[in-house]
């Protein structure tokens, strides 16, 4: 095979790769030289590798380089950055300048390069080449094509320095994870080592890792091609927390077949193609941060463990497995271990096993998107892991499951709140706790727990609001004349007025408020009056059937003949709501509806309306009909507006408050708009 010069470049398929695509992690000059240099990784302070294996520098090669004496250029970790993109950018931070006498390498002449290629498995039509490079790892315009065939490629009359050259690919690759094919983003490659007279470099993802850190190495004056080969080989096991002596230096992996260390190739390679087009976890990424010997970047570790903790949960490696056989090379080796070992070091989950079935596990990993400080943490995610005793795999664990784990044994009839989801709610019975799923009793739990006494002002509520919470103002209309009552009717001027008084008054969070009202326009006048307060945009948003004065009545004529047996509205209402007087199968009068029942269902209704909003704070208003018993049932009777038992009649501007968080704990607050809760008369 002739040697080919690429200065005559205009006739040979390399020039166009070789000078365009393969600038990938070679060395380069200053941005103004003239000598117009390939781009580089930059330089790094890299550590000198000694023969004595009691060197501290042995030790430290590749493993644990103190990252204040590893210095890389700010530009290649920018999410956007593509490697062509850094021609003619100066990536160093740090130049080692070599002032030592250098005797040149002895330029090796008619050498044969052979090897293995494949990232997933490069298709039949890719192409290699091997390229001569010089002293700084950059091509010095040599190049020498190749004979591919079956995944082996053989270069011949190949002439280099030692250690200056490297066998690269160019092609399209077999995607293993999705199925179908990749274009890899830029070309891989692995330095040539002598054997004899003969080359070798098997072209893969580990040996393409091991390079971009081995050409580094070799440009400290005293490390060897051999020590610097080893040290690298062992970097790469360690960067995925694999046992390099277990598994042998990487340059002697062929294919996915080769025992152990093909089984591990096999898991990097999955990883490293899962997130392909992602800007932080890709392999070029991942190899730019592996240039000085070690992955630091904790963001790209964690998303590619968090993706190969979800595929295990879903059973996605047995598509894998699936995908790797159709490529025809003999029995898949087991790579699925070698991927469950770098999620579960890199996550802190244990291995799923008979020891451990029933356990409940998360990440404690602060980077990845599966992590919490703590098992009732969810301020990053609800998601938590169950080790199954039947398939003795992790799997998502359920509501009941992570609600209830380690919850421990309750008294017969007791509820208590989800772990995770607080806003489901268990009973025990049975000796098991068992999920409550009545809206009427979960509500009436977090009515319990408020515990509402009395009214507290709006301010005082509304400035309360934790940072996780968001809010449902529901109140009484302004004030109305007497007379007002139809649906058109609206607020008099001091309705109005006290309206925009109380919205000025809530203003502590940037955040507007979202208005929504009944039909009535008196109802929605007063929640663009709250708005007007506040200096907000005064539209409504949402109109509630549901927030009309019925809500509470099943028959218009029912209600006509209660309030006539009752002495009027407001008494109808009070013996309704407090005494439970034509309510039920055996009232007389069945006018209304459950009070227990109708105003959970209210309660869902809101809850379900906002639950996937973004709005913090919604301000929503209602009628004296519906805000009487909806203020009652959420004090449980406390608070006494029964006209008929010495109580008195829900003033304007007052209501409750529905607060509640992501985790689904709910409270409820009382409140007032005016200096008094309670009606004055008209």
């Amino acid at each position: 095979m002739s040697k080919v010069r690429l200065g005559s470049y205009g006739a040979f398929w390399l020039a166009v790769h070789v000078v365009c695509a393969l600038v990938f992690l070679a060395s380069c000059g200053d941005s103004d030289s003239s000598n117009n240099a390939e781009p580089q990784f930059g330089s790094f302070d890299v550590p000198v590798v000694q023969d004595s294996i009691d060197s501290p520098a042995v030790d430290t090669l590749g493993q644990n380089n103190p990252r204040d004496t590893l210095k890389t250029s700010d530009s290649l970790f920018h999410e956007t950055t593509h490697l062509d993109s850094l021609k003619g950018k100066d990536t160093s931070e740090v130049v080692i300048q070599d002032t030592s006498v250098k005797k040149d390498p002895t330029l090796m002449e008619n050498i044969t390069v052979t090897g293995t290629f494949g990232y997933g498995i490069l298709d039949s039509r890719s192409t290699v080449a091997v390229q001569a490079l010089d002293e700084t790892f950059a091509p010095n315009g040599y190049a020498f094509s190749a004979v591919v065939n079956a995944g082996t490629y053989t270069a011949a009359n190949v002439s280099f320095r030692p250690p200056y050259a490297r066998a690269i690919v160019l092609g399209n690759v077999t995607d293993l994870v999705h199925g179908g094919t990749i274009t890899p983003k830029d070309t891989l490659y692995a330095l040539v080592g002598l054997q004899g007279n003969a080359g070798v470099a098997n072209i893969n993802v580990l040996t393409f890792l091991k390079s971009v850190y081995m050409q580094n190495l070799l440009k400290v004056p005293g490390n060897t091609e051999a020590l610097a080969s080893d040290a690298a080989s062992t970097a790469v096991w360690n960067m995925f927390g694999f046992d390099a002596a277990e598994l042998g230096s990487v340059d002697s992996i062929t294919s996915f077949a080769a025992g152990e260390a093909g089984a591990a190739l096999l898991a990097v390679t999955v990883m490293m193609q899962a997130l392909e087009n992602d800007s932080v976890a890709n392999l070029w990424k991942v190899a730019a941060d592996f240039a000085d010997g070690g992955w630091d970047d904790p963001v790209a570790r964690a998303k590619i463990a968090d993706w190969a903790l979800g595929m295990d949960v879903e059973d996605g490696f047995d598509r894998i497995h699936g995908n790797v056989q159709k490529l025809g090379l003999g029995v898949v080796p087991e790579f699925e271990k070698y991927i469950r070992m770098f999620y579960m070091s890199e996550l802190g989950i244990q291995a799923c096993n008979e020891a451990n079935a029933g356990k409940i596990a998360f990440s404690t990993n602060p980077s990845s998107k599966y992590y919490a400080s703590a098992y009732t943490d969810v301020s990053v995610t609800k998601v938590r892991f169950i080790c199954d005793s039947r398939d003795v795999a992790w799997r998502e664990a359920t509501d009941r499951e992570k609600d209830t784990y380690e919850m421990g044994a309750g008294s017969n009839g007791e509820i208590r709140q989800g772990l995770i989801e607080a806003g489901n709610l268990y009973r025990y019975g049975s000796g098991s706790w068992r999920a409550v799923t009545s809206a009427k009793d979960i509500d009436a739990y977090f009515v319990d727990k408020s515990n509402i006494t009395t009214f507290i002002d709006i301010k005082e509520v509304y400035e309360s609001i934790k940072d996780d919470e968001r809010v449902i103002f529901l109140l009484r209309h302004g004030e109305r004349d007497k007379d007002a009552t139809s649906k058109n009717s609206g607020l008099t001027k001091a309705g109005i007025d006290s309206a925009k008084s109380m919205g000025a008054k809530l203003t502590k969070f940037d955040e507007p408020m979202r208005l929504g009202a009944s039909e009535f326009y008196r109802a929605q006048q007063t929640v663009i009056a709250i708005a007007q307060g506040r200096g907000q945009d005064t539209t409504v948003t949402d109109t509630f059937p549901e927030l009309n004065d019925d809500w509470y009545m099943i028959d218009r004529e029912l209600v006509n003949r209660a309030e006539s047996d009752a002495g009027g509205g407001w008494e109808a209402t009070s013996y309704y709501t407090y005494t439970g007087r034509y309510s039920g199968d055996t009232a007389k009068i069945q006018a209304y509806y459950n009070l227990e029942e109708r105003s959970a269902e209210l309660i869902e209704i809101l809850l379900d309306k906002y639950e996937n909003e973004p709005d913090r704070f919604i301000m929503l208003s209602s009628h004296d009909k519906l805000m009487v018993p909806f203020v009652a049932y959420c004090s449980k009777l406390r608070i006494n507006m029964n006209i008929k038992n010495g109580g008195t009649w829900i003033n304007y501007l007052a209501g409750i408050a529905i607060i509640w968080d992501k985790s689904g704990n709910r409270r409820y607050v009382a409140f007032k708009g005016l200096k008094s809760a309670f009606f004055q008369g008209w």
